[in-house]
């Protein structure tokens, strides 16, 4: 694989990232080590750490519900100013912005934090979430069949493994998610709960269709097509719709004829690199969308009005596996892919859906599946049997109560 750095820039890269990074770390790890000692701590408190400028995923599903508890005060803590502005006017008093007095000293009163994005501890400055002074209960945001953290090539580079923010406990769906969690982040198995995920119990509810969002989108109630590939952490970047053969004039024709929409949603790290290539002029198609963050800043709200996903190695086909619809995968670039990170288990076995290479067979499958939804459903039971173990709503009370009996009875 080409790296798309010379050496001098990778040496250069490398001084600017890791090493400073390492050594300011260190020192905030030992800072809040400290002064959090000296801190009483109220056990009843739960920081929901919002890393992110949008409200949504784990976090959001699991704070809706324990709010609704007396057992905890559930409070939202964001960097963010527009978010904390946003939130503030939905949950007053139950939110607090961290770049403030107030919200430092909540910090240090805290015992228990509760994330869903912040794989690196420097995703949490100026503060630290020292695994010693705090229990930290990571939601994640991803079920994963790729390899996560330590098993990747990029987390071991340059000592990079001392950034890696470490947890006290963490959710998963089932005993293959929580053995990947176990080998990802060096977390005893035995504090990786196998409860499902908060945001499933959204997919699972009888109503999950949002008036709220049809009104702003009119064309969700047509036959949508979403296509949501993964971010590529290293290689090269993501190639949307990577069809030799393809024509903007026949996918125009064929959407149409099926009056369906395809939304096209690039990971949040891709639309940063602007990775959707110019020549391909898909989103001058009428029934192409970008259907990125600012449009649906919580795609769980959108999945259930997705007939057929379209992906490659992002973990969403996994929890859309609940829905029981069907699923076609483009990796156009599996190889590379795999030297780079990796897979706990076979990829074509266990991807339940039709797997084209090119335009000709991509319309085709699609238009099977639109006819036969139920096309490829035993497969996808049996993958989705490997991946949930709970396929019901209830994971919001699970990790509820885990938190009441596992996480308020640990020692200080």
């Amino acid at each position: 694989m080409n790296s798309k750095y010379t050496k001098g820039q990778q040496f250069v890269n490398f001084m600017q990232k890791i090493v400073l990074l390492h050594i300011a770390l260190f020192f905030m790890r030992w800072f809040y080590y400290l002064i959090e000692k000296l801190s009483r701590k109220d056990k009843r408190i739960v920081l929901f750490f919002l890393t992110e400028k949008f409200f949504f995923d784990n976090s959001k599903y699991l704070f809706e519900y324990m709010r609704e508890k007396n057992d905890f005060n559930s409070i939202l803590f964001t960097p963010h100013r527009d978010l904390y502005q946003q939130l503030k006017q939905k949950f007053p008093g139950e939110v607090v912005y961290a770049w403030s007095l107030k919200g430092f000293l909540l910090f240090l009163k805290s015992k228990q934090v509760i994330l869903s994005y912040g794989i690196s501890a420097a995703a949490f400055f100026p503060y630290y979430l020292h695994e010693k002074c705090k229990n930290i209960i990571y939601l994640g945001h991803g079920t994963p069949m790729k390899k996560m953290a330590l098993q990747t090539p990029v987390w071991r580079k340059y000592g990079k493994q001392h950034q890696l923010q470490k947890y006290t406990y963490m959710a998963a769906c089932s005993p293959l998610e929580q053995i990947i969690h176990g080998a990802g982040f060096n977390i005893d198995m035995n504090h990786v709960w196998v409860s499902g995920l908060p945001r499933n119990d959204y997919l699972l509810k009888e109503f999950n269709l949002s008036p709220e969002l049809l009104l702003r989108n009119p064309f969700l109630d047509r036959k949508i097509i979403l296509y949501a590939p993964t971010w590529r952490e290293e290689g090269h970047k993501t190639q949307f719709f990577p069809f030799e053969d393809f024509d903007a004039g026949k996918l125009s024709a064929f959407l149409e004829k099926e009056d369906a929409y395809i939304l096209v949603r690039g990971h949040k790290e891709d639309i940063k690199r602007k990775s959707i290539e110019k020549h391909k002029d898909f989103f001058a198609i009428d029934r192409v969308i970008k259907a990125d963050q600012d449009r649906f800043p919580d795609v769980y709200q959108l999945l259930p009005f997705v007939d057929i996903l379209v992906t490659d190695y992002s973990s969403l086909w996994i929890d859309y596996l609940l829905l029981d619809r069907p699923i076609v995968y483009l990796p156009y670039d599996l190889e590379e892919y795999r030297q780079y990170k990796g897979f706990f288990i076979n990829f074509e076995e266990n991807t339940p859906g039709a797997k084209p290479t090119t335009q000709k067979e991509f319309l085709i499958h699609l238009q099977r599946y639109i006819a036969k939804p139920q096309t490829h459903a035993k497969w996808r039971k049996k993958i989705r049997d490997l991946y949930h173990e709970y396929q019901e709503a209830g994971s919001c009370e699970r990790v509820y109560k885990k938190i009441k009996t596992e996480v308020m009875n640990s020692k200080e």
